[in-house]
């Protein structure tokens, strides 16, 4: 299957996961709401406040993320569960979909795109931790991930972390799964691309044995490529944040309101459902809610 073809099947998948006719999709609790009913008012010169004046919010995001953020190739249209956290995030503001922009942020660029200010913030399967929390704000937990390990269905070398070793192995730059394999697996032989699809494609190409990255992401891949299977289980914790720039504790505070609403509402379990409930192996939405880390 061509890199192509494997973006037709995952843009498939992520129709399905997204359809909004879907009958086993979660319900709201009583009272839930898609996004605030009414903007709040903002200081004129808070970060809020500016964009709201502005009308526009930019996030940066991933588009070859499957559930989380998958760009179709063909329809240009971006779906997946950070793009729909994220609308709720600017519909909240009371902005338009129209006024809700998404930026491409690979890995090794989400940290200089808020520096840069090109984006105003970034839910872009973006792991916390205490190097990055010293160039950016994060917000809470709003996912819990760990590293895993994808290979070919017929590979029978690789069951285990440590079989990696010796091996050739792909994940992407700028990335916790690259730090991690060099800490805890520093003679498997890494291979660093700008994205995951580019990995899984190189798998197949017969260039490395097998892709690592954080469970969710690889599970996406193997619901929309029966060729492919995840092994080793999970070996590192990966608690997923929103970032925006450093100094803008305000507009952190305010996305960690945003959460709180959507963890009670039942939003956050609705949006769990549409894209994350048909991944086998997850938990359900509540249970999964209920495992989120503090804010580290």
């Amino acid at each position: 299957m061509g890199l192509l073809a494997v973006f037709a099947a995952l843009a498939v998948f992520a129709a399905a996961c997204g359809d909004d006719d879907s009958t086993d999709k979660a319900t709201p609790k009583a009272g839930a709401t898609t996004a605030a009913t009414a903007a709040p008012t903002f200081a004129a010169d808070s970060s809020m406040g500016k964009i709201v004046a502005a009308k526009k919010i930019t996030f940066g995001v991933k588009f070859d993320q499957p559930g989380f953020g998958l760009k179709d190739p063909v329809s240009g249209k971006l779906d997946g569960f950070d793009i729909a956290v994220a609308k709720e995030i600017g519909k909240s503001l009371g902005l338009t979909e129209d006024q809700i922009k998404f930026e491409e942020a690979i890995s090794k660029n989400r940290i200089p795109y808020l520096q840069e200010d090109k984006v105003d913030v970034v839910i872009a399967t973006f792991t916390i931790n205490a190097e990055r929390k010293t160039q950016i704000e994060f917000s809470k937990p709003y996912y819990q991930a760990g590293q895993s390990i994808l290979v070919k269905k017929d590979n029978t070398t690789v069951k285990l972390p440590a079989d990696l070793n010796g091996k050739d192995v792909c994940t992407v730059q700028g990335s916790t799964p690259a730090q991690n394999l060099a800490a805890k697996y520093p003679q498997a032989k890494l291979l660093l691309l700008d994205v995951y699809s580019a990995c899984v494609q190189a798998m197949k190409d017969g260039r490395v044995v097998a892709v690592s990255t954080d469970n969710v992401i690889l599970m996406g891949f193997a619901a929309a490529d029966p060729t492919v299977k995840l092994v080793g289980g999970l070996f590192t914790d990966e608690p997923y944040g929103i970032g925006v720039k450093k100094g803008k504790t305000d507009m952190q505070t305010y996305i960690n309101s945003q959460l709180d609403r959507m963890f009670k509402d039942g939003t956050w379990d609705k949006l769990y459902d549409q894209y994350l409930g048909k991944f086998e192996g997850l938990p359900k939405a509540a249970e999964a809610r209920a495992k989120l880390p503090a804010a580290p």
